[in-house]
């Protein structure tokens, strides 16, 4: 019978985090090969096409914050420190302004990375909370 080891992230947490790293790279890859809209000289270009690969920087950003959380939260559980600390919160706080800042122009596309970090930081913040050592 396996024991719950507290020293790892849960299953949701993992979840949350994987869900949200495929959202992010999600982006990426539409940066390379959706097509923007038809033109009447003929069909439209990709993101990465128009704008060069410059643009790959604020593509990349959604994934940078799943990796410093993910990151944040296993140094956390490993340490077996209470709560999710304050760079999570700040991370996604930032990723929170980056899709009202990408709703006003590319649209709010990067949601969904947001849902499902928000879905990791609240199931690591919930599991580091029920095993946490009770004093006495």
């Amino acid at each position: 019978m396996d024991r719950f080891d507290s020293r790892r992230l849960g299953g949701w947490t993992v979840l949350g985090l994987g869900l949200a790293a495929l959202s992010s790279l999600g982006l990426v890859a539409a940066g390379f090969f959706v097509k923007s809209h038809s033109s009447s000289n003929g069909p439209g270009l990709t993101l990465v096409q128009e704008n060069g690969l410059k643009v790959l920087a604020p593509l990349l950003l959604p994934f940078a914050a799943v990796v410093v959380v993910a990151l944040a939260l296993w140094h956390r559980q490993r340490a077996q420190r209470p709560g999710v600390g304050v760079l999570v919160w700040i991370v996604f706080g930032l990723l929170a302004l980056l899709i009202v800042l990408g709703a006003l122009s590319i649209g709010p596309f990067i949601a969904p990375t947001a849902l499902f970090l928000l879905l990791a930081i609240t199931s690591a913040k919930n599991q580091m909370l029920s095993h946490e050592p009770v004093s006495h």
